[in-house]
């Protein structure tokens, strides 16, 4: 399969729909070994990937078997939690009726971060990818299923304007709803019944990686998987609202030198030279000159997991946030990570220290949310969308349309930089251009 097919891909907008958004166009113009399609689920509360097998498996292994032989892969795994049975009955099926081998079910135990690219290369192939490298480096690309579903669409020239997102926790209808990308998610909280008049916080993604947003103003990405919402006082919303500072005084107060952090830390446990007890310990002086900043710039290898912040650590300190804070630094002293070793060996106890997914619920104080949700077609009033022009890795996308200008769904209003490497943006909704500012276009709907 050769050019064209990337060229869709490329006008289509297509980034990783269930991680940072590297632009998929990129991804798939390497050869590879192996191509594993993550349907892991890697974060409680989501069950989007489930949906998507169990709805559509159809166009997903369209989208499979299109990567797959862009990437030259001589083998094709698809990796999925061994409970997902009503999934995997599916795609079995699936293959019976149409006589399909040209790729693996891999079932995984239940833990968190199974989903992890880095932690899913080592389960299926036993390569550990190098300290701060990629699964490219080891001969392995990774798509989502959402991905492979849009790259599907991408064949038949359907642009990335829809995106299939999980919305949970303390709403009253918790559902798994197809949304226009840029749909304000008051509107969706409204839709699915918020309760407003408790007091709540709103994420983009999962209890351990999700960030916070303001539900006012914020609008959905293509790479938004999940909308939670959490009571105020949960630990999850505690951890993620305490100030850098804060936590630097807690760590200094409160350190247990237990070493938890460490030995659960994923990264820690597939042989990279991670170590955030290390800097934990560190912190009762409270601050770093910026030698020992260097010192710590093991922080760059920081998968964000979470697993440091919000399971491991007794006293609920958190890691994470200092590792993020001395990345940062670093950064600002233009300080490259160092780390890039190659030669690892896999810890002989991470078998043992896997984190059990419904300890992890339990941990959280979550089990309330913890059911399962049934694919709705979103049917609310929408008034407009908001599109922002960076919701993928790499350069802001370029407005090519004014306000006042009309647009129909699927029509490109912002491009890739020339020579850049970016995602196009499409209009997901018919309307007129209402706004154009430096982070994101406004289409009111007509």
């Amino acid at each position: 399969m050769s050019k064209p097919q990337i060229e869709l891909i490329k006008n289509a907008g297509i980034v990783g729909a269930g991680g940072a958004g590297f632009p998929t166009y990129i991804k798939y113009g390497a050869k590879v070994d192996t191509f594993i399609i993550n349907a892991a689920e890697c974060e409680p509360l989501i069950d989007v990937d489930k949906i998507l097998i169990q709805n559509y498996f159809e166009k997903v292994y369209e989208g499979i078997k299109t990567a797959s032989e862009l990437l030259e892969a001589k083998r094709v795994v698809l990796a999925l939690k061994a409970k997902y049975k009503s999934a995997i009955e599916v795609i079995e099926q699936f293959k019976k009726k149409n006589n399909i081998n040209d790729f693996e079910i891999y079932k995984m135990d239940n833990f968190y971060p199974a989903g992890d690219e880095q932690v899913l290369v080592y389960e299926i192939t036993g390569k550990i990818v190098p300290e701060g490298g990629i699964p490219l480096m080891v001969g392995v690309v990774v798509s989502n299923v959402e991905t492979l579903f849009n790259v599907a669409n991408a064949l038949k020239n359907i642009p990335v304007t829809e995106k299939f997102v999980t919305v949970n926790g303390q709403v009253k209808f918790p559902q798994t709803i197809i949304v226009p990308v840029g749909t304000p998610i008051n509107v969706i909280l409204d839709y699915c019944g918020l309760d407003k008049s408790k007091d709540f916080k709103v994420l983009d993604g999962g209890p351990m990686m999700g960030k916070l947003i303001d539900e006012t103003d914020y609008a959905v990405k293509k790479t938004t998987k999940s909308i939670l919402v959490l009571p105020s006082d949960n630990i999850v919303i505690i951890q993620k609202l305490r100030s850098k500072a804060n936590q630097v005084k807690r760590a200094q107060a409160i350190c247990l030198s237990c070493r938890m952090c460490t030995d659960l830390c994923p990264r820690y446990l597939l042989g990279h030279s991670l170590f955030p007890d290390e800097l934990m310990k560190k912190m009762y002086k409270g601050t770093l000159n910026d030698d020992e900043l260097e010192r710590f710039s093991f922080s760059y290898l920081c998968c964000d997991c979470g697993v440091c912040e919000l399971f491991s650590c007794p006293v609920d300190l958190s890691p994470r946030s200092l590792l993020n804070y001395i990345k940062e630094k670093l950064a600002q002293l233009k300080v490259k990570n160092p780390h890039t070793r190659k030669d690892l060996n896999v810890n002989e106890f991470r078998e043992y220290r896997k984190v059990p997914v419904n300890r992890l619920i339990s941990r959280l104080n979550i089990e309330e949310y913890d059911v399962k949700t049934e694919l709705k077609q979103f049917d609310a009033k929408i008034d407009f969308v908001k599109l922002y022009l960076t919701q993928h890795i790499g350069a802001k996308s370029i407005p090519i349309v004014n306000v006042g200008d009309k647009v129909v769904a699927g029509q490109i209003i912002a491009k890739i930089p020339e020579d850049k490497i970016g995602s196009n943006i499409h209009s997901s909704i018919d309307g007129v251009v209402k706004e154009i500012s430096n982070d994101y276009i406004i289409v009111e709907k007509s």
